[in-house]
């Protein structure tokens, strides 16, 4: 516990040393000053349990220490007994008091009567730092209980959100098996369809089965880019699918060694799970058309696609140029081009041609909102 402060008010060094030989005790702390100011001082800085204060000094007398005692709000509640060598008339002794002196000890002092008066304020003074230092603990008590509170409500939080995430991962394995399934089907589905839309223009074995691959190759082209990345710590990162990244791949396999004959540029747009397959057999077809009857499949051809975004859709430039030879409308058309509207249907899309004497050009347009489904 902090020692207790007594503050020894006396314009004479005599009368200073004496009073702290009559009051020298252990746990207390004499505090001098040899006039008002210095007081004043003093209390600024300390917390006093009681001021002995001579009421005769220079400067400011012991009434008007006093006065301005009570008029701070840290020393107005400081007790104050005013040590006198004059006459104790009334009407000092009430001007004293008014000031707020709680008592007058008469010089000569009486050692006795000065320890009993000053040992009361120092247990009074003991007495509320035991109060505070009481309420301090049950006050820390009180915010302990309170944090053990919380601490046993975010408990109870995380046992019913753990058991909640139990319940959900069983729904979710079973969500998953059922799903597993019904895609395990739709992909027999799927190949059976492509099977079926090959054989139908396919003129050999050999075409059928150049084409079917080809199919197939850009479906699985389609399928890695929407797997996420594989960190080094296990788990999964996010997909970076998007429409530039899956049109590269589907036609990196017509690129040249000695040279790009393709060129791709533009704005990207990123691809949701359900579009991409969509895209994926879209930009096959015409990149297979390309290669059978247009700009890939001449060494001297060249493709340009050209990608922007206006009004919330994507637009697809495709412009073909084969040099020295008039493409024939007639060829590019078929299943192929069934299965382009088929899409473009799915997709909220369009696609319109433009024949020239050097090649093609296509124009695409699809709702951005479409492709992140």
């Amino acid at each position: 516990m902090k020692p207790v402060h007594f503050l020894l008010v006396d314009d004479l060094e005599e009368n200073l040393l004496s009073l702290e030989a009559l009051l020298r005790r252990n746990d207390l702390v004499l505090l001098k000053a040899r006039s008002g100011d210095e007081a004043l001082e003093l209390l600024l800085s300390h917390d006093v349990a009681l001021a002995l204060v001579d009421v005769q000094m220079p400067g400011l007398d012991g009434f008007e220490l006093a006065e301005l005692m009570r008029g701070n709000e840290r020393s107005r509640r400081v007790p104050i007994i005013f040590v006198t060598a004059g006459s104790a008339d009334g009407q000092r002794r009430f001007r004293g008091y008014e000031t707020g002196a709680v008592d007058f000890i008469q010089k000569p002092i009486e050692p006795d009567i000065l320890r009993s008066k000053a040992e009361v304020f120092f247990e009074l003074y003991r007495q509320r730092q035991q109060i505070a230092a009481q309420r301090d603990e049950l006050e820390a008590q009180a915010e302990a209980l309170k944090e053990a509170g919380r601490r046993k409500d975010e408990f109870l939080l995380v046992l019913n959100h753990d058991l909640s995430l139990h319940k959900d991962a069983r729904a979710q394995q079973d969500v998953l098996l059922r799903e597993i399934n019904h895609r395990i089907k739709n992909l027999f589905s799927l190949t059976s369809g492509l099977i079926s839309l090959s054989a139908k223009s396919a003129k050999s074995v050999a075409e059928l089965s150049a084409d079917l691959k080809a199919r197939l190759a850009a479906l699985a082209a389609a399928h890695d880019l929407t797997l996420p990345d594989l960190r080094s710590d296990g788990g999964l990162g996010g997909s970076t699918t998007s429409v530039l990244a899956l049109t590269r791949a589907i036609l990196a396999p017509h690129e040249q060694e000695q040279g790009s004959r393709i060129s791709v540029s533009g704005s990207d747009a990123p691809l949701g799970s359900k579009a991409i397959t969509s895209v994926a057999l879209l930009l096959h077809e015409l990149a297979t058309n390309a290669a059978k009857y247009g700009a890939l499949c001449t060494i001297d051809g060249r493709l340009t696609i050209t990608m922007s975004v206006a009004d919330d859709n994507l637009q697809i430039s495709w412009d073909e140029k084969v040099p020295g030879a008039l493409p024939l409308q007639g060829a590019r058309e078929g299943f192929g081009t069934a299965l382009e509207k088929a899409v473009l249907r799915g997709l909220s899309g369009t696609m319109t041609r433009n024949w020239n004497s050097d090649g093609i050009s296509l124009f695409v347009e699809m709702p951005l909102g479409a492709l992140v489904k």
